[in-house]
């Protein structure tokens, strides 16, 4: 997200660095994941944003980086816990019901399919060498992930927990495995068979 709204200005990491006060090497870190934009303090975010915008980046810039904190924060604990249970009244599943921007953004790593409120960034840019075109999880982040969102699926059950299962379950479709593919066959042949009562 952060590379997308810096080609957006027009600068290259070079030119953002200097604007940011920062080595080029931050700005590699930030943009390759290696420096999560979510561990900075929040006037330093506030600066990054004013510096995107001050080099010509859209407004929607800022608002776009913090929807893409938001699904770092998801993702990474997904990743972190694997197949481990969460407390739901901490998980960020369970914190609010996520938006189709949010979404988007959390399974662009899994999709390969750039957020569509993301395309009006997107420029051509030339290359240097190879880089990534979208945020990557590696095979085994990837397995951790869904294994997170299928231990959550199975295993929320409470009233309170509805949010983060109906969340999860949604993210769990974006698996192709047998074991997720079969778990979601079963759970929708369990919950087509439910009585919806009206009173």
């Amino acid at each position: 997200m952060l590379k997308l709204a810096r080609q957006s200005a027009g600068a290259t990491q070079d030119q953002f660095a200097e604007a940011a006060g920062v080595d080029v090497t931050t700005v590699q870190g930030w943009e390759s994941g290696r420096r999560p934009l979510a561990a900075m303090q929040t006037r330093d975010f506030l600066r990054l944003r004013s510096t995107l915008t001050r080099l010509g980046a859209p407004a929607s810039v800022g608002r776009h980086l913090h929807e893409a904190i938001e699904a770092d924060v998801v993702l990474a604990a997904a990743v972190d816990a694997g197949p481990a249970w969460l407390d739901p009244a901490q998980h960020p599943l369970a914190a609010n019901v996520h938006r189709r921007s949010l979404t988007n953004l959390i399974t662009w790593p899994i999709t390969g399919i750039l957020p569509e409120q993301l395309r009006p960034l997107a420029v051509p840019a030339r290359r240097r060498g190879p880089t990534a075109s979208q945020p990557v999880l590696y095979p085994d982040e990837r397995a951790r992930f869904f294994d997170h969102l299928l231990t959550l699926a199975d295993r929320a059950s409470g009233p309170d927990q509805a949010l983060l299962r109906r969340q999860a379950i949604y993210l769990l479709s974006f698996d192709q495995r047998p074991a997720s593919v079969d778990w979601l066959r079963t759970e929708w042949t369990r919950a087509s068979r439910q009585t919806i009562h009206t009173d």
